[in-house]
């Protein structure tokens, strides 16, 4: 799927991902600046980086850091967020892995969020590998959408609900789903050494607010897609876990961090 028109999926979830959708925490960031040695002399281009849940943290290790997206929503709350956090060595672009060029680099580290499987994969990790510096790589950051993958029963009752709103809904699979290329798998195809899957565990905690929240972040999921019955959709979501009297809502997370270099390290 071309990554402008997959972009266009996500109007009106800019604010819902920046307020509702978890970081990736920042052992894994802490992990990223040592792997691959960022300081400030160093740039970093995270593609496809939505509202900067990568950009913006990693701006805290590297000299330069260029946010790429398709979605001018994403952007602008990107670079209301940036501020907010005191990070001025962001520059934002609108563009996707279709506009990958190698006059963007070098780059000591391209990161890829949750928006890789968005992509073109196969040619964007091919463009990436030519624009990483001598010492350079690549980092895929990942973690499993509790909606459709989740194990707890919370989050079945609100996938039930959203089922009754939207009629194109995904299937729900569980945790278990193999693929045909795992990623680690690929970046080692695409002329990456020394790669690494490193996971990051921890245990978010989810108010009734949050989990409306993140369902309307998502691209089949959102307001847009709810129309009118958004606020029928919250109120149904809360009236369908007071049953179950939990407070907060527990979820076990983990975040896979698949990480590749240009040059073998040894």
């Amino acid at each position: 799927m071309p990554s402008r028109k997959a972009a266009e999926r996500f109007d009106g979830t800019a604010e819902y991902y920046a307020r509702y959708r978890p970081g990736y925490g920042g052992p894994a960031f802490a992990y990223l600046a040592e792997r691959f040695d960022l300081d400030d002399q160093t740039r970093v281009l995270d593609l496809g980086c939505g509202t900067g849940h990568v950009a913006i943290p990693v701006a805290g290790y590297a000299g330069e850091v260029v946010g790429m997206d398709p979605n001018e929503e994403m952007l602008a709350v990107a670079r209301e967020r940036a501020v907010a956090a005191g990070r001025e060595n962001v520059e934002w672009v609108r563009g996707s892995d279709s506009d990958l060029d190698e006059s963007l680099g070098p780059v000591r580290l391209a990161t890829l969020g949750r928006s890789f499987h968005w992509m073109d994969q196969e040619r964007t990790l091919e463009r990436l590998f030519r624009m990483a510096d001598p010492k350079g790589g690549v980092a895929i950051l990942t973690d499993r959408d509790w909606l459709l993958r989740g194990e707890e029963e919370w989050q079945a009752d609100v996938y039930d609900v959203a089922g009754g709103y939207l009629d194109d809904l995904p299937e729900r699979t569980g945790p278990e789903v193999e693929y045909d290329d795992p990623w680690d798998e690929l970046v080692a195809e695409h002329g990456f050494t020394d790669v690494e899957v490193t996971r990051f565990e921890s245990r978010r905690e989810w108010t009734v607010e949050r989990i409306v929240g993140y369902v309307f972040s998502l691209s089949f999921g959102s307001p847009r897609r709810f129309g009118d019955d958004a606020a029928a959709f919250e109120a149904a979501v809360r009236e369908r876990l007071a049953d179950r009297g939990e407070r907060p809502f527990v979820q076990d997370a983990t975040v896979e961090v698949i990480t590749g270099r240009r040059e073998s390290a040894d």
